[in-house]
Formats: C-alpha cells, sequence, structure tokens
C-alpha cells in the first residue's frame, strides 16, 4: 500500500498554504480535491506501495493508475492554470513518487504545444487516454548537453528522414507509446519529432535502476528510424528544450516534494503513537529541531516551486533559470530532509519494505533526472556571474482540446 493518502496531502499541506499559493483565487480547488479523492480510491484498487518490487507488474499497476484516472477525466489538466498541475504532482508524489506520471502530459506536452496539427490529433487523444511519452535528449559522450547532439537524420530516398544514434537513460523505455527524440536534422540544426515506439529500427536495452524504478530505464538505440515531415516539431529544437523543461523541471520538484512531506507525516505519526502508548515519554530537542527545520525547508521549496511555474506559465525571461533552480534546491531539500527524518524511525525506517525508504531511494534518482542537480546550479551562477538572461520564446497560453475528427 502507498504509505498516506492523496487526500491527506491537501488538507496538511496544501489548504493551509492557500492563501500564498494561489491569492487571487485562479485554480479550482475543488477539483484538485476530487482529484485526491480519486486517485485514493485508484490507488485502493491498484496499490503501488513499497511492498510491490519493481518489475512488470509495478509497471502495469502505474499504467492501470494512470488509465483509470484518465477513464475519470482526471489526468490532463487543460484549461487550468500551471499551479493545478503543480500541485496534483505533489499530491502524486505524496503517495509514491513512483505515481510522478500519473496525471498531465509530461513529455507530451511538447506535442500538444508544438506537433503540428496532424500529429497532436495522432497522439493527443491517446496521451489523454493514459498512453504515455518518453523523450530522447541525453547521449552516452555528451550526458544532457543537446548541444553536442550526435543523433542524426538523413534523407532518404522518399524524401523523409532517417534517424540513426544512441540515447540513454530513458525512462518510460518499454511503457511509452510515443518519444520526442532530438536530434540533428540534415542541415544541421537541433530538431524534435514525435517517433511512434512501435517504429522498426528502435532498439531498447533496460538497466535497472536503484530509484524511480516504477518505469523501465536505460538505452533507446535508432537505427534509420523513418520520421515523416509531419512528425517533426515546429521550431528550434534547443528553444523548445529549454522551454519545455523550463515548465516541467517544477512538476519534478514537486513530485518530489510531496514525498519528503509523507516522510515528515509519517515520522510525526510515528513519534506522537510511540508518546501515546507511553513508549516515550518526550521527545528530544533534537528531534523536535529536526521536524521544525524540515517543514520550513518543504514548505519554502515548495513556495520558491510553485513560482517558478508561474514564471514559465507566464514566459517570463528567466523562466529557465529558475526552474533549473529551484529543481536543484528542492531535489536536495527534499533528499536531506528525508534521510534526517528516516533516523527519527529508527530501523524500521530503514526495511527495504518500508515507504520511506523506497521514497528515499527514488528522491536519490532525481539528483540525475532531468539535469543534475551541479548542472542545474551552475546554470544559475553563470548567468549570476555572466549576466546572462536565458529566454523562454512564449508566453505559454494553457492548452485547450484538440478537435478530433474521423
Amino acid at each position: 500500500m502507498t504509505g498516506e493518502s492523496a487526500s491527506k496531502a491537501i488538507t496538511t499541506w496544501l489548504e493551509p498554504l492557500r492563501p500564498v499559493l494561489d491569492p487571487c483565487e485562479r485554480m479550482n480547488w475543488a477539483r484538485l480535491t476530487a482529484l485526491g479523492d480519486e486517485l485514493d480510491q485508484v490507488l485502493a484498487i491498484h496499490p503501488v506501495g513499497a511492498d510491490l518490487p519493481a518489475g512488470i507488474e509495478r509497471s502495469r499497476r502505474l499504467g492501470a493508475v494512470r488509465r483509470e484516472l484518465a477513464a475519470r477525466g482526471r489526468p490532463d489538466s487543460t484549461g487550468e492554470p500551471a499551479l493545478f498541475q503543480l500541485l496534483a504532482q505533489f499530491i502524486c508524489g505524496y503517495c509514491d513518487v513512483d505515481l510522478r506520471d500519473a496525471t498531465g502530459l509530461g513529455h507530451g506536452t511538447l506535442i500538444a504545444r508544438h506537433g503540428g496539427l496532424k500529429t497532436r490529433k495522432r497522439w493527443l487523444s491517446r496521451l489523454r487516454a493514459g498512453e504515455l511519452a518518453g523523450i530522447a535528449v541525453t547521449e552516452p559522450h555528451g550526458g544532457s548537453r543537446p548541444a553536442e547532439t550526435r543523433t542524426r537524420a538523413v534523407v532518404g530516398e522518399d524524401g523523409t528522414w532517417l534517424v540513426s544514434g544512441c540515447k540513454t537513460w530513458i525512462s518510460r523505455l518499454t511503457e511509452a507509446a510515443v518519444f520526442v527524440v532530438f536530434f540533428r536534422a540534415p542541415d544541421g540544426q537541433l530538431a524534435a519529432a514525435a517517433v511512434d515506439a512501435t517504429q522498426p529500427g528502435l532498439h531498447r536495452r533496460p538497466i535497472p535502476p536503484t530509484g524511480l524504478a516504477g518505469w523501465t530505464w536505460g538505452v533507446l538505440e535508432l537505427d534509420a528510424v523513418r520520421v515523416r515531415q509531419e512528425d517533426v516539431l515546429h521550431g528550434n529544437g534547443m528553444a523548445l528544450l529549454r522551454e519545455h523543461f523550463a515548465g516541467y523541471r517544477p512538476l519534478v520538484t514537486a513530485t518530489a516534494l510531496g514525498g519528503a512531506g509523507a516522510v515528515f507525516d509519517a515520522v510525526v505519526e510515528r513519534l506522537s503513537a510511540r508518546q501515546a502508548s507511553g513508549e516515550l515519554s518526550r521527545l528530544r530537542d533534537s528531534a523536535l529541531i529536526s521536524l521544525g527545520s524540515a517543514h520550513v525547508q518543504l514548505v519554502t521549496s515548495l513556495l520558491g516551486t510553485v513560482m517558478a511555474a508561474g514564471f514559465a506559465e507566464a514566459g517570463h525571461v528567466e523562466a529557465e533559470l529558475w526552474g533549473a533552480a529551484t529543481k536543484a534546491h528542492g531535489i536536495d531539500t527534499a533528499n536531506s530532509v528525508a534521510g534526517e527524518l528516516a533516523l527519527l524511525l529508527g530501523a524500521s525506517g530503514f526495511r527495504a519494505d518500508c515507504q520511506t525508504s523506497k521514497t528515499r531511494r527514488d528522491l536519490s534518482g532525481l539528483l540525475f533526472a532531468d539535469g543534475i542537480h551541479d548542472s542545474l546550479y551552475r546554470t544559475a551562477g553563470k548567468h549570476h556571474a555572466a549576466g546572462e538572461s536565458p529566454v523562454v520564446p512564449t508566453p505559454r497560453a494553457r492548452l485547450e482540446p484538440v478537435a478530433m475528427t474521423a
């Protein structure tokens, strides 16, 4: 079972912050509460907690959670402010960090925002029905530095592009229905395309991770994979990537902070139970200090992440900077808080089937996913030292449904 309930995440963490999170009352809080209630209902049917090991069954249940929420109309935040999806991610992470893909379009947002009409009609209905989108950027030689991309397209005999290369550390490796692949176009410019995961020429090599093991992860090789012009996303690949991660990183951070928030509540409940039973006569000052410090760290990190999401939604000139910096800070905070608080659980907090132990493994994985935190801090430091202003090419309008025709 999951460690904590989605509804509790709302009542103990989000509702007390509501005047600060949403001072202008832009968000539909009733819809967020309904999402929490339905997530609890779905997890009662498809539990995905720490007692369920990584593997095919865990992946299957996570997919079932996403599809069931989709059937209830809950996977998408179309028409809602960015704050809605961010808080939805906090709620999902609070239940289990592996639920980071339970709602929203995820990397499919790139298709929604920059795909042509045919591409959007082909994929958005499937993603909104619960299928997954993966993203393929990282390569063996250059880490996450897209400027060093070697995956390349050549023009085929029929005029389509044939893309070949190797992408590493790809999540949703076997579950994704579509990959947004970044590569060099025939003219040498960085481009992105929506590639059907069933395309011939795609080869997968799963690698077991230590955390974030709900979805498969590993190497994606492309051997002359056919890409039609209608599959290519509109815009310069680097600009698309920077805009996307300016908005995506706050979602990842909120998920991590939700997981750490659940650890906090689990520790408080355990200590309170021990006091009530007489096992502990009083809490040590060191424990009280840890709790007080942890709570304020998580709350302030969440507020910073909300600010970053707002910047991305508005197309603010420093959206990329704040998305990177708050992601690095938030993941560091979540890791340090969970690690320190776990000690207050005693030996029981280090069992392999303990939700706190699983959360800590998942949080450690987020130090590497979507940008290693040191490189993200470097992005912020470079901006301050050199006076550079990364530019995000929007303001980003809220996504609207695409009319589907036969």
